[in-house]
């Protein structure tokens, strides 16, 4: 089952109190309000529970009684030996005289505090002291104690702090920021990053400049919502909008149930109960009386809620006791029969277990299930005659063996019993298996089998579909009275387990071997318990059915997946190379044992890319259309049900000229979900039906849905509500799956269409066989430098060049470098204006013309590869040495190929007529990995273009047609998107994977690996600076009398910030659009004057629309904002998606964000104030760029270290800006 983090091991330490008062008695109005980082914690969390807490101690209401917790008290005691630990490490490493100070607790007065604050800085300033441990600060209404102050070489201070979780939090990194911010307010010189030394045994750092943004501003957030309060009588009441309320904790819970909130509704999700709200029904007990319809709720949802509270009525009306209905007898008919050999399963994880040098959390330390080989148990326990049986693991390799050992277990046990299943609850099971096989590289195959053949069975979406019980919750606990009898096992919940886990893992490592014992044999109990309820619900499901639904016709099942003899080799060819490095510790790994795994991990890069989109895809047959998730990658459209008239047939079937089947056109009106609306360009639909379907679909024994005909878009209108596209009516065509026509209509459409990757997958086998063969030596190839983060080798063990003076400097560095190696790489980062382009044209072009070189050119995208031909021939290279098959260029300067196919034919042909010389091709991967095309290692240079998204993984690939790489690209910006999970990291870019790890060694390229190219000629100086703080460490800056030679009346250059209000927008907001409007309309005919551009010294000419990009995260505020321009008469304005607009430029770039705040944002936050996207959005204005967005997008607590980087990042940028 998913396990949460518990927050004992996750929060602040417990043993802070929180929000005292000083000076005065408790309940004094005079007395003033000290706040800690345990406040900011409870406020993150709940800031009505943070309120209450006040109230409390200002006397307006009793304090709660709390139960001593004892396994709060051990989590507490465990972190104590975690801080005596990293003392003793710190004590042995600074030996000299009065070298460690150590503070005890000071008195809590404001004298005292005061006190011991002036007693920290002088142990700060003793030059003697090195380490300071329990260092009180205090700046009059903010105190801390800090765990360890660290002097480093440099005489900075480091703050360090212990933390008992095996990974950071973000109360943790809260905490260090405060007492960093307080030491800083005081001129104490600290170190750019804090620390935290967690229970792994692994420290991490991270920038202080990141995250003090932050803990200013939630502390902001603090003091005010405590100072309001305080000035106000009376207890904080419920429902006061000013006040965040989680409503979980057990201060809301109480809330809730006082006043027959919404939240009390099974599923009530929180923008529902908003709109429920509007509407005028507030309570449970409304919603269930509730007759009418709401404009933002679709019927069927509504209707669903109100049964459900109906329900919940009823029961609570009756006494209480936990209640059902059945809802759907179908969705019953499909659970498949018993069978002696079912097993009822159930994970048990730890989410924050890392290993020391890992880079991936996560154990699941105990796959646990019962077998029940006797279907009529001989006594009165249901549970007589089950077997429990447990595979441990408690590090990484023993995970692994679990998973063989599972799976072995699970296929030997089908051989005897074919028609077993495996019963689960909820969805954590199959995602783990999978997640796990892919993270070591075994059981993959054997995993999809059994997903294929529907061997497991979510009985979490069964209960959802066919009952309807009288509880809040409906998770298996909840269930439980309906069929069995209460627990009273030690361990109550999942996190209990994880707890009682790490408990284990303290005993162990200290030789307390029977308490470690004791305490997972508490673990397979609870573990028991939960895998005995498991088997008990599938029983009591089975006898709610009545026997009136017709089970789906058997379509026997999926055929039993022989791998082919390729995928075999393939497999067996990463396991032997695993198996190279398996019994070595991450944390002892070097770089030739990272770049085996890299090689390993590659061979199968794209099965495991493509293996989430078909574990979806299956998934969908198999569970009713209201349970699907979209995802923006995917196109899906859900069609309405017939009730509602969603299906028009056009034209029926009919055959047509030559084809060979039938074909007809429909009108469908209906939901498309997750991606933002399918238009003719959509490819690769296939129509699902749903059970039993038209003849010949193949249906498995638990199918919703069978698959058939192929789909294509027509036409497609979208039906919008303000700027929210709730629903679109299609025209499409069906091509139908057999030669004969039917009557069923589809019931949705669901994308299918995924890349092949043969030529690719062939060419990382070859090169994992070299490293196989060559080890522990590695086979001598550029890309080999790349995975082992070695720096070019050059002949002579000579050093890179030096960047010398004048405008081709770097050309000349670059290409001097590549001259100077055989088989290596050179590393450029060009971030946006530096003019990435031209340097590698001119460098190509040198090379080319004077060398000789045969050169190739990749990269994600046919128009990065079709920029730098550009660029080549611009710098002087012949079109006849250039080629490539154009995609989307008008009239290429190069020789146009007709097909790709016809490379080898150019290649031969020059050969032919030009004995000797150079020229450039420009390929895909699947160009350069396919032998007819270009022969392996021919090629003198492989230039990368856009090499900070281009994978490992395709960058091995891809170097196998020639002798040295060339990566050109910027980290910074856009990111590789990965959609698979892998056992080493081959989904990095191959220009991240060369970035430092510390972050105390910066986010650019260390020069050791490659150049830098620090001047822009685009961004004015006031644009370049917070932007080279947000991306590039500060070391981006402009060129001298480039942008500072520009000029743009009624604007100033640099970044501004244009607030504007709007609430319930997620991907689009009408107001922003309108917002956009106005600032256009404002700068048009603004006399604008670029001497570096195409206009050169003609003088200053007014701003045309051309001269303004408008960028967006939402392909759907994209066309909200492309219709107010229209509408305004400006639809010449460029407006895009930032990954549309990647390599573009204009004198102005807005920034529109679209989402009103925190809850309302589609893709998370984490997706909307990515670092790389901002720079790549901002960094298209040569004179200014504009961010608009709501006032109270950025007031939240971050719930994750990702978020609270993010926004962190966003402040600071913002905090730069001028308001406009």
């Amino acid at each position: 089952m998913p396990n949460s983090v518990p927050e004992a091991l996750s929060e602040c330490s417990p043993r802070v109190v929180s929000v005292f008062l000083l000076d005065q008695p408790d309940h004094s109005p005079a007395a003033t309000v000290v706040l800690s980082p345990s406040d900011l914690r409870l406020a993150g969390d709940c800031e009505l529970a943070l309120l209450r807490s006040l109230d409390v101690r200002l006397g307006r209401l009793a304090a709660p009684e709390v139960e001593d917790d004892p396994m709060l008290e051990r989590v507490a005691q465990l972190g104590d030996e975690h801080e005596q630990a990293e003392l003793r490490r710190l004590v042995a490493a600074h030996t000299g005289p009065g070298a460690v100070v150590t503070f005890g607790r000071p008195e809590y007065s404001a004298p005292g505090l005061r006190a011991a604050h002036e007693r920290t800085l002088a142990a700060l300033a003793d030059p003697a002291v090195e380490v300071v441990t329990q260092a009180t600060v205090f700046d009059g209404s903010f105190v801390g104690h800090i765990d360890f102050l660290e002097r480093l070489a440099d005489g900075t201070w480091l703050v360090s702090d212990t933390k008992l979780a095996r990974s950071a939090s973000v109360p943790a990194l809260l905490q260090v920021a405060a007492y960093a911010d307080i030491l800083r307010s005081v001129a104490v010189p600290l170190a750019p990053v804090a620390r935290l030394v967690l229970g792994s045994g692994v420290s991490e750092d991270f920038r202080l400049d990141e995250i003090i943004p932050v803990y200013r501003a939630r502390r902001a957030r603090l003091e005010h919502i405590i100072g309001e309060h305080r000035d106000e009588a009376g207890v904080v009441a419920w429902g006061d909008d000013r006040y965040v309320a989680c409503g979980r904790c057990d201060v809301c819970d109480a809330e809730v149930e006082a006043h027959d909130d919404l939240l009390l509704v099974a599923g009530m999700r929180r923008p529902t109960r908003r709109h429920l709200l509007e509407a005028g029904v507030s309570t449970m007990t409304e919603l269930a009386e509730f007759e009418g319809e709401i404009d933002d709720l679709s019927e069927a949802r509504l209707e669903r809620l109100r049964a459900q509270a109906r329900l919940q009525v009823a029961a609570r009306t009756a006494g209480g006791e936990l209640t059902h209905e059945v809802i759907d007898q179908a969705v019953l008919a499909l659970m498949p029969a018993a069978s002696p050999g079912d097993i009822f399963f159930d994970f048990e994880g730890d989410p924050i277990w890392v290993e020391p040098g890992e880079t991936t959390w996560g154990l699941e330390y105990l796959f646990g299930l019962i077998e029940v080989d006797n279907l009529a148990p001989t006594s009165d326990d249901p549970a007589a005659g089950s077997r429990f049986v447990a595979f441990w693991a408690h590090d990484r390799a023993q995970e692994k063996q679990a998973l063989i050992d599972f799976v072995t277990y699970v296929t030997e046990r089908r051989r005897q019993w074919p028609d077993l299943h495996i019963y689960h609850y909820a969805a954590y099971e199959t995602a783990a298996l999978t997640r796990l096989a892919a993270r070591h590289g075994v059981c993959e195959d054997e995993i999809d089998q059994f997903l294929r053949d529907g061997l497991f069975v979510d009985l979490y979406a069964v209960v959802r579909g066919a009952v309807r019980v009288s509880d809040r919750s409906y998770s298996l606990k909840k269930l439980e009275p309906l069929y069995m009898a209460a627990r009273d096992a030690e361990v109550k919940n999942a996190a209990d387990s994880i707890v009682v886990y790490h408990q284990f893992m303290a005993a162990r490592d200290a030789g307390r071997a029977g308490e470690a014992k004791r305490l997972l044999d508490d673990i397979a109990a609870y573990n028991t318990d939960d895998c005995v309820s498991t088997m008990l619900l599938t029983q009591w499901l089975r006898g709610l059915s009545d026997g009136s639904a017709v089970p789906a016709a058997d379509g026997g099942g999926s055929e039993p997946f022989t791998p082919n003899e390729e995928r075999m080799r393939l497999i067996a060819l990463e396991g032997s190379l695993r198996r190279l490095i398996d019994g070595i510790k991450p944390a002892d790994r070097t770089a030739d044992h990272r770049a085996v795994g890299l090689s390993s991990a590659a061979i199968l890069f794209h099965a495991r890319e493509a293996k989430p989109f078909w574990q979806r895809y299956f998934e969908r047959l198999r569970r009713p259309a209201r349970e699907w998730r979209g995802s923006r990658e995917e196109a899906i459209f859900v069609v309405d049900e017939p009730s509602r008239g969603g299906v028009e047939v056009v034209s029926d079937w009919e055959l047509a000229g030559r084809q060979k089947k039938p074909r007809r056109v429909l009108r469908l009106t209906g939901e498309t979900l997750g991606s933002e609306g399918l238009s003719p360009a959509t490819r690769g639909l296939q129509a699902f039906y749903a059970v039993p379907g038209p003849d010949g679909i193949g249906l498995t024994p638990d199918a919703c849905y069978g698959k058939g005909a192929t789909v294509t878009v027509l036409e497609a209108e979208d039906h919008v509500v303000g700027a929210r596209r709730v629903r679109q009516t299609l025209l499409v065509e069906e091509c139908c799956h057999s030669e004969k026509g039917h009557d069923a209509l589809p019931a949705a459409f669901v994308a299918t269409e995924q890349m092949r990757h043969a030529s690719i997958t062939a060419a990382l086998a070859e090169i994992a066989e070299e490293v196989r063969d060559h080890y522990p030596a590695l086979p001598v190839r550029a890309a080999v430098d790349v995975l082992r983060r070695t720096p070019p080798r050059l002949r002579g063990s000579a050093p890179l060049p030096v960047v010398g003076s004048g405008d081709d400097r770097f050309i000349v560095a670059i290409r001097d470098a590549l001259l100077g190696m055989n088989d290596s790489y050179v590393a450029v980062q060009g971030p946006p204006g530096t003019g990435k382009t031209y340097v590698g044209g001119k460098v190509i072009a040198d090379l080319v013309l004077k060398h000789g070189w045969k050169v190739g050119v990749t990269s994600q995208s046919h128009k990065a590869i079709e920029n730098i031909l550009s660029s080549v021939i611009k710098a002087g290279v012949p079109a006849e040495q250039v080629a490539k098959d154009t995609k989307g260029t008008e009239s290429p300067p190069w020789t146009d190929l007709e097909k790709a196919d016809h490379l080898r034919r150019f290649i031969d042909d020059l050969a032919e007529s030009s004995p000797g010389a150079g020229f450039v091709i420009g390929g895909t991967v699947w160009d350069l990995t396919n032998e007819k095309r270009i022969s392996r290692g021919e090629l003198d240079l492989v230039v990368i273009d856009e090499a900070g998204q281009y994978s490992l993984a395709n960058t091995l690939a891809a170097s196998i047609a020639g002798a040295r790489l060339l990566l050109l690209g910027d980290p910074a910006q856009l990111p590789q998107v990965s959609q698979g999970t892998h056992p080493d990291p081959v989904d990095t870019s191959a220009l991240g994977w060369l970035l430092p790890d510390d972050p105390r060694e910066g986010r650019t390229l260390p020069a050791s690996h490659g150049y830098f190219l620090e001047r822009t000629w685009r961004l004015h100086p006031e644009l370049v600076r917070p932007l080279s703080a947000l991306a590039y460490d500060g070391e981006l800056l402009a060129q001298e009398g480039a942008g500072d030679a520009r000029s743009l009346e009624g604007i100033e250059p640099g970044l501004h910030l244009h607030l504007v209000d709007h609430h319930d927008n997620s991907t689009a907001s009408v107001e922003e659009a309108e917002a956009v409007v106005r600032l256009v309309q404002d700068l048009l005919g603004s006399p604008w004057h670029d001497p570096t551009g195409p206009d050169g010294d003609a003088g200053p000419r007014p701003l045309e629309q051309r001269d303004i990009i408008v960028v967006t995260p939402y392909n759907h505020q994209l066309r909200v904002v492309s219709d107010a321009l229209a509408g305004a008469g400006l639809d010449e304005v460029p407006v895009g998606t930032v990954d549309k607009f990647q390599g573009q430029e204009a004198p102005v770039a807005i920034l529109t964000m679209a989402a009103s705040s925190h809850s309302d944002v589609s893709r998370g936050m984490g997706f909307l104030l990515n670092r790389n996207r901002l720079n790549v959005a901002l960094s298209r204005g040569q004179w200014a760029a504009i961010i608009v967005h709501s006032p109270v997008l950025t007031d939240f607590a971050p719930r994750s270290t990702e978020e609270l980087v993010a926004l962190g990042s966003f402040l600071t940028l913002t905090e730069a800006a001028r308001p406009i």
